[in-house]
């Protein structure tokens, strides 16, 4: 019965129709529905009353694996209304999709006779597929009103209309008319091509001013109730594999932007952007605007576009990946969790339901050192289907061994970092673009302060080294100096790069940073929500020193548990914990929107570290007005003398911290204060 349409081109299509002298069924509808393979349709208005005058059109559309698209007003009759709920529950029921008898030639006596019963079918088994708009904001209070339509043939020829008639009975008895434009026709194409971007704008719920609705979940028994006869044609090649679906699948509901999440403006710009890349890019958006919204919301929107959605998502730390569950669940996805070999099976598992049709949409939640294992590879390898991989904080697998988890099987890719390129690894930038292709989007801390996150103050300290710190400091530079003139230039040297360290050492330790840490404590208006960040050979004396005051606080790093740090966050946010004491695994994509307060006792030079920190803090709260930002910063020699070469040096390494004070300082509310406390110190290093 599947017969091949004809050509939109083969027929003579007038300019203009009009229910005075044309039968509008007969002279368009019927002989475009048996021609097209894809109907997208805008109305007003919509009865199933349509369908049954349209029948011979509709037998020959669905027998050609035509699918059409309906958005239309939530102004439909009550019988209407449920079978098209019945119909978007049966899709996912399997009691109703039993092996079938009926015959194709069946579907216009349905349709004609059991017209409601015939709607439930179609829609169940996506020959149509219905949403909802609904005007808002410029146009609250007003309805869905307009009247457009496109067809397409086989060849990729389009058919758009437009003008006052609506899908009803009495629009065949009103005086309407339809003006018709052909994609073929030069002066046409760009007319057809505006009403297929507009619609494809409805459907995708893009449209600002229109909120477009799925079709909302029927109970069962209202299925088995509106169920009159059997499914009235041959079934769909695409429901075949869904018949074998089993019973905990049954309630499988369709992703959807949850009613309680608004986008704003710049994260629908940013998905938008995204899309016009051909779903492929990065999103540089400052830490704290809502990345993972607005990744999961371009996800709902490419799920509606290709109905099938496979999507992984790799997080830098297991304790992002179930901050990142959470939200995936408020989004209706399918979802599982693999850790290392934890969750592989069941992984593997859905993986195949997904291929199998069982399961219309998954999302695998992982870590960065997982998703890069060849167990894990092996399970996305080979599997022609669509699917998104999302990776937060990408500028971190842009290393050696993770970039291996940068397959070419995922077809939509979609990076997430405020930073994403890598400092000092041109390499693992380039990688890591090559793959993304770009930064599609940015949106810089400057322009999320004060709507979106909350300003702040910034007050640098500044600690000279001891005197037998400044001498051991001073033996090393010696050291390096004399190393480094041995040592061609670009080249890696292992000795070299020991003497360095032990350097840098001497600065971490530095003993002045405690008593200035203490300093700090005093000055505090409130010890509550404060954020303390150290390098591991500064945790234990930093806690030693709270401990002494009587703080509660606790550490917050990488060797505690999974649910320990959840419970930590959940306590530091209540104020059970006044201060976290924490190294770099709260750096990254970590919600404490609580914190009002840091303390940096560990500066960092790497722009990813030091910007994700400062977002840790300006995250909105509840009755938080600001943050507050203590920078203590070595500076090795601030009132002693330097030779040329040491000066040398010592500029090269003030350079690069300059780089950090910058940064902050410029965007804080004290701007001028934090600048001028920098002054001396660039004067005496000849920077200024």
């Amino acid at each position: 019965m599947n017969s091949i349409p004809k050509s939109f081109k083969a027929h003579a299509w007038p300019a203009t129709l009009n229910t005075s002298s044309s039968n509008l069924i007969e002279d368009f509808f019927l002989p475009c529905l048996q021609q097209a393979v894809r109907y997208d349709r805008a109305v007003g208005f919509f009865s199933s009353g349509w369908l049954r005058i349209a029948a011979k059109g509709m037998v020959k559309f669905a027998a050609a694996g035509g699918k059409a698209r309906w958005v239309t007003s939530p102004i439909l009759s009550e019988p209407d209304w449920e079978a098209l709920r019945t119909g978007s529950d049966a899709h996912i029921d399997p009691l109703l999709h039993d092996a079938l008898s009926r015959n194709i030639d069946d579907l216009e006596e349905a349709l004609e006779k059991q017209t409601l019963s015939a709607l439930a079918w179609l829609v169940a088994d996506e020959v149509l597929t219905f949403k909802l708009a609904l005007p808002r904001n410029k146009l609250e209070r007003g309805d869905f009103h307009d009247k457009f339509g496109v067809f397409a043939d086989s060849e990729g020829c389009q058919i758009s209309f437009n003008g006052s008639y609506n899908d009803s009975i009495q629009g065949t008895r009103n005086y309407e008319s339809i003006k018709i434009f052909c994609s073929w026709q030069q002066a046409f194409e760009p007319l057809v091509q505006e009403d297929a971007e507009r619609f494809e704008k409805l459907w995708s719920n893009s449209d600002p001013n229109v909120r477009v609705f799925n079709l909302p979940e029927a109970a069962r028994e209202h299925i088995v109730n509106l169920r009159k006869a059997e499914r009235p044609y041959c079934v769909p090649e695409w429901v075949r594999p869904q018949e074998v679906r089993e019973p905990q699948h049954s309630h499988q509901t369709e992703p959807t932007l949850p009613e309680n999440i608004q986008l704003r403006d710049y994260q629908n710009e940013a998905i938008e952007s995204w899309f016009d890349h051909d779903c492929q890019g990065i999103f540089e958006m400052a830490t704290g605007t809502g990345k993972t919204i607005t990744a999961l919301a371009a996800s709902i929107r490419l799920f509606e576009q290709e109905s099938r959605l496979a999507i992984i998502i790799a997080c830098p730390y297991k304790h992002l990946v179930t901050q990142w569950a959470d939200d995936v669940g408020k989004f209706g996805f399918n979802k599982v969790l693999v850790f290392g070999s934890a969750g592989i099976n069941k992984c593997a598992n859905k993986l195949l339901d997904f291929t199998a049709g069982h399961i219309d949409h998954l999302v695998v939640l992982t870590t960065h050192d997982t998703f890069y294992t060849s167990r894990f590879a092996s399970l996305i390898q080979e599997r022609p289907l669509p699917m998104l991989l999302i990776v937060d904080e990408v500028h971190d697998v842009g290393s050696t061994q993770r970039r291996q988890g940068l397959l070419q099987e995922y077809q939509y890719r979609l990076g997430l970092s405020a930073t994403p390129s890598r400092w000092f690894d041109e390499e693992g930038t380039r990688v890591l673009f090559d793959y993304f292709r770009r930064t599609v989007f940015e949106f810089p801390l400057a322009k999320a302060i004060p709507k979106f996150l909350v300003p702040y103050e910034y007050y640098p300290f500044f600690v000279e080294l001891t005197d037998e710190e400044l001498a051991e400091y001073k033996r090393m530079t010696q050291q390096i100096i004399q190393r480094a003139s041995k040592v061609e230039e670009g080249l890696d040297d292992d000795l070299l790069s020991l003497f360095m360290i032990k350097r840098h050492q001497i600065i971490v330790n530095a003993n002045n940073k405690y008593h200035c840490f203490e300093q700090v404590l005093d000055l505090l208006e409130s010890q509550m929500h404060t954020l303390v960040y150290c390098s591991p050979e500064q945790i234990d004396k930093a806690q030693k020193i709270l401990n002494k005051r009587g703080i509660i606080q606790s550490r917050f790093t990488g060797q505690e548990s999974l649910k320990t740090r959840t419970n930590l966050l959940q306590s530091f946010s209540d104020g059970a914990h006044k201060m976290l004491v924490a190294m770099k695994c709260l750096d990254q994509g970590v919600d404490v929107p609580a914190t009002r307060t840091a303390i940096l006792l560990a500066s960092s030079g790497n722009p990813k570290e030091f910007i994700q920190r400062r977002g840790r803090v300006l995250r909105r709260s509840p009755g938080k007005k600001k943050a507050v930002i203590y920078d203590i910063i070595v500076v090795p020699i601030l009132h002693g003398k330097m030779d040329a070469e040491e000066m040398r040096l010592e500029r090269k390494i003030l350079k690069r911290e300059l780089l950090r004070y910058n940064e902050f300082a410029e965007l804080a509310l004290n701007r001028v204060y934090a600048l001028n406390q920098i002054g001396p110190i660039k004067r005496k290093y000849l920077l200024i």
